[in-house]
This record gives C-alpha cells, structure tokens and sequence, in this order.
C-alpha cells in the first residue's frame, strides 16, 4: 500500500497511512475534484479577435493598387514605362490609369471640369443602362411595361402624345411633364452643385451635409468606392453607345438582342449582323 499514490473518490481525498511520504507531508491546501466533475461540458472556447493590424494593411494594399505612383494604368509594365505617363495624372483621383492621349488634363481648371463631366456622363450612362434593359426583361417574363417596353419606342410613345404604361398601371405622365419635371429636379440639383450651395467639401461625391447611406463615412472605404463607380460608369457608358448601335442596325432593344445571340451564338453576333446573315433559326 505504501506505493499507491493518493486517490480522489467522490470528493475525498484518501491517504493510506503505510505511505510515509504523505503522512509526514505538510498539510496544503488542495482543489477537491468531484467524481462527477467529469462528465460536465467543457465551455465553448472564446473567439479570438479580428486581427485590426493585417486589415489596415489589406486596405493599404487595396487603395496602392488605385492610387499613388504605383498604381495600375492603362498598358501593363514592359509595354509603357512610368516615366511616359503625364506628370500632372499623378494618382490622386479615382480611375487615373494614366491616360490623357489628347492633353485634356494639361491646365488644373480643365482636369477638375472633365473629370465632373465624366463622372455625370457615367452616372447618368448606368441609370440608363438599367432603365434600358429592366423594363424590357420584366415585359418579356410576363410584367405590363407597356406595348413593348423598347427604350426607343417608349419614347415614340410620348413623342405621340400617349403615356407611360408599367405593371398594367397607366401614369399619367407625357412628354411635356416629363421634360418639366427633368428640368426643375435634375436642374435644381445641378445648380446647387454648381454653385455648391449646400457648402459641400467635394461636390462629386457623397459626404458632407448629403450621405444618406453613409457612404464617406469610412474614408479608405469611400475612396474605394469612388474606382468602383467610375469604372462602373465608364463601362456603362460604352454599353449606352452599343445599345444605341443595336437599334439603328438591328431594330430591336439591348434585351432581345442578348436573348438572340444565347439562343445561336454563332447565327447571332456582330459579324453575321454586318454580313447580313443574321436572319436565321436558332438551333438551339
């Protein structure tokens, strides 16, 4: 007995008196396990904390890529070298790739002009991108968005003297209310733009007096959010420039063109439309 070493049963600590060892040792203080302390569940280990370090980094690696000397222009390294790009497109806005082939840029008055210019083309280009298309989507699955919900025809009907038509609903809204309501509302905005009436620090963006959705309210974050617009805008200014094409040469909308070319990719596409070929049944 006196090799066994001390025992815990049911909370008790047993001694054999045949150990000298611990019938000779101090008395300690000593943590009573319970037989049944086994069997309860272990806490759930605590979530370690977001490492706040490594995204400020990931966040400077992001806004290297958009801004600053290093950032990404238009033509990959080996085919234009840095010292090519114009010394005043030098990172500091949103969407500077380095490329002002026509010297736009050259006087700081005409740079601040032509990149509001864009920016407003290219908002104006995705609100239209999306009217062009939803409406016509919506009518083709079945919505009453007018006779057709073509964005050409659709403005026919208001040259005509008819009105608007949307989910089987008629809005009392013809051309001389709509170009009214274009001119007092959208001509209002931009004259309080223009003369920053609401005492703006950038007139271009979101901030300020006017955030409804908070988009400036993390710097870095907003400062990625001004490429993703305007590279967004460009995009969708050349789409606006297709859709304008698409319907002088193919007479239809942006929507039934796309359905046309997924149904026979090979019968529909640029190429068959030029030759003239366009004209046939899908195979699909």
């Amino acid at each position: 007995m006196a090799a066994l070493a001390p025992t815990k049963m049911l909370g008790t600590r047993l001694n054999f008196a045949g150990s000298s060892t611990y019938a000779t040792a101090a008395p300690k203080a000593q943590k009573i396990v319970s037989l049944f302390d086994r069997f309860k569940s272990k806490p759930a280990p605590k979530a370690k904390p977001a490492p706040v370090a490594s995204t400020a980094v990931g966040i400077d690696d992001e806004l290297a890529k958009w801004y600053g000397p290093d950032r990404r222009i238009y033509l990959p390294n080996g085919l234009l070298d840095r010292d090519e790009v114009p010394e005043y497109l030098n990172g500091e806005v949103p969407g500077d790739y380095g490329y002002d082939p026509f010297g736009l840029g050259k006087k700081p008055e005409d740079f601040a002009k032509y990149q509001a210019f864009e920016l407003i083309h290219a908002r104006w280009a995705m609100l239209g991108a999306a009217g062009f298309i939803i409406p016509e989507a919506l009518n083709k699955y079945g919505a009453n968005c007018g006779p057709e919900a073509v964005w050409f025809k659709t403005g026919a009907l208001l040259l005509d003297g008819d009105t608007l038509n949307y989910f089987g609903s008629s809005i009392p809204i013809n051309l001389i209310v709509a170009v009214a309501a274009e001119v007092v509302l959208v001509g209002g905005a931009e004259y309080y733009r223009i003369t920053n009436g609401l005492d703006f620090d950038d007139k271009l963006h979101p901030g300020g007096p006017f955030d409804p959705l908070g988009l400036a309210t993390d710097p870095d974050q907003a400062a990625l959010l001004k490429v993703k617009e305007i590279k967004n805008g460009r995009l969708a200014m050349f789409s606006m420039l297709g859709f304008f094409i698409q319907a002088y040469v193919t007479g239809q909308g942006p929507y039934e063109n796309l359905c046309a070319h997924l149904s026979d990719p090979f019968g529909n596409n640029l190429l068959t439309v030029i030759s003239g070929a366009a004209e046939r049944t899908p195979s699909l």
